[in-house]
């Protein structure tokens, strides 16, 4: 690959371990949100990556390791698009009905949700998994809350919570009604969006 790194010269031995371990966690990831957490095995990671078994070893401390910062970097890099979308919606209403939208047109096939419903789920018993992610949540929540407050100042959000308490039930809302369409595909959100909509103009 004399053309690898774009300048017309072989890759260094630092680009091809950084390109290695990236193609390691981007295997590891997609085998998660595949097969689930528990059955992801070092030879499929490897098969799946195109590497020998024992790169990954070299890579990583092992299988827990290898799994953790897969989904680590795999989560936050999902969570990255929305957050920096806040930064630019013009209101709750916007970001919401996006999200919707999203929901609607086939947005819980993407890889990435079973991905964070795995990675969510394995949290709950490893600490070393769950304080990066609770990070990434937090400063989505924080610029949901600073959406809320924007809202809030042009009359766009009604409602006279603190907005940060807005955030954190909005946030909550939308990933509940995920959780309930990926349980039942056929749930009708008619109901469901109107109302939300009603709390978000706070009547």
């Amino acid at each position: 690959m004399a053309k690898a790194n774009g300048r017309g010269v072989r890759p260094t031995s630092a680009e091809q371990g950084a390109a290695t371990r990236a193609a390691i966690l981007e295997a590891t990831a997609a085998l998660i949100a595949e097969l689930g957490w528990g059955r992801v095995t070092m030879r499929a990671i490897a098969a799946r990556a195109g590497v020998p078994h024992g790169v990954i070893s070299y890579h990583f401390q092992g299988k827990d390791d290898v799994l953790r910062q897969a989904a680590v970097t795999a989560t936050l890099q999902a969570l990255a698009e929305p957050v920096e979308a806040l930064a630019t919606a013009s209101s709750v209403q916007e970001m919401f009905e996006g999200t919707i939208a999203w929901f609607a047109g086939g947005g819980l096939e993407d890889p990435s949700v079973g991905l964070l419903l795995e990675t969510a789920r394995q949290s709950s018993r490893d600490p070393a998994l769950r304080e990066p992610i609770a990070a990434a949540t937090r400063e989505f929540r924080a610029a949901l809350t600073e959406l809320v407050r924007r809202d809030q100042e042009r009359g766009g959000v009604t409602a006279s919570a603190p907005a940060s308490g807005t955030a954190t039930v909005v946030a909550a809302l939308l990933d509940g009604l995920l959780l309930h369409l990926v349980m039942d595909p056929e749930l009708d959100l008619a109901g469901a969006v109107e109302a939300v909509r009603t709390l978000l103009r706070g009547d």
